[in-house]
């Protein structure tokens, strides 16, 4: 009969999507397995330093089959420092452990944050620090001023507008979704300092896609240069940065390709309304006021951890800084300061000369000491405001008012810095006459 048939085929085809899910699942769990981050980094010279596999039992008496510590010096870490060892740190490590009786038991004593570990490989470990650095907040503290005053305000708007709404919304995750970072052992964390963070998605791919690629995308009809040179760097540079998040131990396989899925689709939605935005938010008068409203309402509304982590912070700095890049550019435009190219792109790129070297490492050295000394007022004047206004004792905060009162120093203190970078900074480099000519044209 035709009910019974199509009952069959429905029940068939759930089994088909279930059999498909199921598979699903089974992949993803393979791509969170820490051992493949593990040997990763064996594969690069990382090793966790385990007594028993380098040939010493639980009384420190060697059974000769692995003297990999003795005969030489090897890179460690030990409680977060660096240090040279020599043979007599397998007794150190022994005394650690004296009192564990199995190989899991000898690990699980010591923290993650605390493991020993041992590098044998320097130069992939430079490559790789340096690689990893490049997703930091702390890189782009430098990298956007630089950008700003000595190449293009205009691509420098944009790329910022695209850099805060892809960390918002992967901080954001991180902390809805709450995967932990890849276990240890057998991953050895050589960013402790980061493991209370949760780890899906990664931030740093997504970093290494939105900030390169969209560099690459503002700049491909506005310079002249071969796109596919443009490309190949970009991509290298996003290759090196997700790899580094397992050289570090920081991430699984399935959080960097999430991370990288996940930017993909917010390029292909934030990208085409880029320059929209970014012309409201220099030509509308009430624009000040959306920035800061959607800025502080983004901080408020980010989602609550189960645990005290860094990325909250770190995200209310990054909306601040954006909310106050924004509006200086905003002001720059108000006061006539920067307006409409005479000439519409493409333009031809303009190789440094020692000249233009030189006034812009004048220029960022200028620059940067107004941006650390602003920080150091503004953090210092915005906590006290901030206590003072909410009648709190800066000396006896409590948890909740902790969070308060450093979510709002911190947005105050960032936005001050933006404004500093796009509006105050170009004020003293106009007064030194060492302002980038281009600067006015960069709407």
């Amino acid at each position: 009969m035709p009910w019974i048939r199509r009952s069959y085929l429905r029940s068939d085809e759930m089994g088909t999507l279930g059999k498909l899910k199921n598979g699903v699942l089974e992949y993803m769990e393979k791509l969170k397995d820490p051992y493949i981050v593990s040997n990763f980094q064996n594969f690069f010279g990382v090793y966790r330093i385990d007594v028993k596999r380098n040939g010493y039992d639980s009384k420190g008496n060697s059974s000769g089959s692995h003297h990999l510590l003795n005969k030489r010096k090897v890179k460690t870490k030990l409680n977060g420092n660096f240090n040279i060892c020599t043979e007599n740190f397998e007794e150190e490590v022994i005394q650690n452990n004296n009192s564990c009786n199995s190989d899991d038991a000898e690990v699980s004593d010591i923290e993650p944050e605390s493991r020993p570990y041992r590098i044998d490989n320097k130069f992939w470990y430079c490559i790789f620090s340096i690689s990893a650095s490049l997703g930091y907040e702390k890189f782009y503290w430098g990298f956007f001023p630089f950008w700003f005053w000595n190449i293009d305000g205009a691509v420098g708007r944009r790329v910022v507008l695209v850099w805060v709404i892809v960390m918002y919304v992967g901080q954001a995750l991180k902390d809805v979704i709450r995967w932990l970072r890849p276990s240890s052992p057998p991953v050895v964390h050589l960013e402790p300092e980061y493991v209370k963070e949760y780890g899906m998605p990664s931030t740093h791919a997504m970093l290494a896609a939105a900030v390169p690629f969209s560099l690459l995308i503002f700049t491909m009809h506005r310079y002249e240069y071969q796109f596919a040179v443009g490309l190949f760097i970009c991509s290298v540079c996003c290759l090196l940065v997700c790899i580094s998040r397992l050289y570090m131990g920081m991430h699984t396989v399935l959080d960097i390709i999430g991370g990288l899925v996940l930017v993909s689709l917010l390029m292909i939605i934030v990208v085409p309304l880029v320059d929209y935005i970014d012309h409201f938010q220099l030509t509308c008068v009430y624009s000040p006021l959306v920035i800061l409203s959607a800025s502080v309402a983004m901080a408020i509304l980010y989602p609550k951890s189960d645990r005290r982590s860094p990325a909250r912070g770190d995200t209310t700095i990054i909306l601040g800084t954006g909310a106050g890049i924004y509006l200086g550019a905003w002001l720059n435009f108000q006061l006539g300061i920067i307006r409409g190219p005479g000439l519409p792109p493409p333009y031809q790129i303009i190789w440094p000369d020692y000249t233009l070297v030189g006034l812009a490492l004048l220029r960022a050295s200028i620059g940067i000491l107004c941006v650390v000394a602003s920080r150091a007022f503004f953090k210092s004047l915005s906590y006290a405001i901030v206590c003072y206004i909410l009648r709190l004792d800066p000396n006896a905060l409590e948890t909740k008012q902790k969070t308060v009162v450093e979510m709002s120093y911190k947005f105050i203190t960032y936005t001050t810095i933006g404004i500093m970078i796009t509006y105050i900074s170009p004020i003293v480099f106009r007064f030194l006459n060492i302002e980038r000519i281009t600067m006015f044209t960069e709407v």
